[in-house]
């Protein structure tokens, strides 16, 4: 049981004369720990930026048979931005949620950090499939002997074979990322979506 708990219990034991008290003490609570949340959201996500800085940095380095596509590695870079964007959205919600004084706003502000969220996972979800299924395309055709050879000899099943591939192993790469996710968002978004319910009922 949290300290949130603890206060919701001795606030139904004490008397009808202590109500703003006791408000204002379980406020004053789920606002730190919604600020505490928006916060580590905001550090994982630069942790990832960083991360993903120092792919791109180490990527060039991996030997391989074959290369990429120019335009497949530069899309890295081209949601760098799109990360940021999402950085600071989180840091601005961490900051009107230390700044915020009323239940109404604290509500607010909970309700469009979470949906920000959604948002961030959706967009690298979307990303990491569509990065995978290209990167997985090129790789099969490439070890195939090139493009131009891969369609002169390919019949029916090496299509088939290819876009197998391609679904499962991008499958498998969105589910690993996804379970990551709800990993490190997942259980944040869950107690943020708790302190949303406690304010609700002192909404009411």
């Amino acid at each position: 049981m949290d300290e949130l708990d603890l206060l919701k219990r001795n606030w139904n034991k004490k008397s009808e004369n202590e109500p703003i008290l006791t408000y204002a003490e379980i406020y004053k609570l789920i606002k730190s720990k919604s600020s505490n949340i928006v916060k580590w959201i905001y550090y994982i996500s630069l942790f990832e930026l960083f991360l993903g800085f120092a792919l791109i940095v180490i990527n060039p380095k991996i030997e391989t048979k074959f290369t990429y596509p120019l335009w497949l590695d530069a899309s890295l870079y081209f949601t760098i931005p799109v990360i940021l964007f999402f950085i600071f959205r989180f840091y601005k919600s961490y900051k009107t949620i230390k700044a915020t004084d009323t239940v109404k706003n604290l509500i607010k502000t909970i309700l469009n950090t979470r949906q920000i969220v959604r948002y961030y996972i959706l967009f690298n979800l979307i990303y990491v499939g569509i990065y995978s299924s290209f990167a997985l395309f090129y790789a099969y055709v490439e070890t195939s002997g090139g493009l131009k050879k891969f369609n002169e000899l390919a019949h029916f099943k090496e299509y088939l074979i290819l876009f197998l591939i391609i679904i499962v192993f991008s499958t498998i790469m969105i589910g690993i990322v996804y379970f990551i996710y709800f990993l490190l968002y997942g259980i944040l978004l869950k107690k943020l979506q708790k302190n949303y319910n406690e304010l609700k009922k002192l909404e009411m």
